[in-house]
């Protein structure tokens, strides 16, 4: 059992039954692949900013392309 597509982000959001969690987070201990392949999957999914006065870091999450968040918010008002 090797992690990848939407199981691995699923899994590195957390989003996913606890005992799969759990059955993952026990394989991820002991396979280099996929402690690598979810070290890589959790540097894309948020990036840092230095905001404010004091630079401080702020998580940012993925951009949303302006269109897509147009459409959807015409689809509900809809």
């Amino acid at each position: 059992m090797h992690l990848y597509g939407d199981t691995l982000e699923r899994y590195a959001a957390r989003n996913l039954p606890a005992t799969e969690l759990a059955a993952i987070d026990e394989h991820v201990s002991n396979c280099m692949f996929c402690t690598h392949a979810l070290a890589e999957a959790s540097v894309g999914m948020s990036s840092w900013e230095r905001r404010g006065w004091l630079g401080r870091l702020v998580r940012i999450g993925p951009a949303t392309p302006v269109e897509h968040s147009r459409g959807a918010e015409l689809d509900r008002a809809a």
